[in-house]
């Protein structure tokens, strides 16, 4: 089962720091990340992110907040998917959290 993300902001992290529209993820695997959604994925499950700045989350330990109320804390060894952003944090301060995607599902 795959599941596009649409609608968002995906922050690579590469040496360019290019920012992608679309993400497709399947199992725990990132498919594909581009400007339009394949064809082969016109049956997948479709997540619109609303503008949201995307970055993958690489620490085993997470804590965030959302509108500076503390939310949740991930236990070691515990990993999101990624982190939506109102803001893209390599240019534009103090970003908030929108969303986490854990298992690709949204968590917050």
């Amino acid at each position: 089962m795959y599941t596009v993300y649409t609608n968002g902001n995906f922050i690579s992290l590469n040496d360019e720091n290019t920012i992608y529209s679309i993400m497709v993820v399947g199992g725990k695997k990132i498919a594909y990340v581009g400007y339009n959604t394949p064809i082969c994925y016109d049956d997948a499950r479709v997540v619109d992110l609303k503008g949201g700045y995307a970055v993958p989350l690489i620490n085993d330990m997470v804590y965030y907040d959302i509108s500076h109320a503390h939310c949740k804390v991930f236990a070691e060894g515990e990993q999101a998917d990624f982190i939506v952003l109102n803001k893209n944090i390599l240019t534009e301060k103090d970003p908030q959290i929108l969303a986490v995607y854990k298992k690709g599902k949204k968590v917050v």
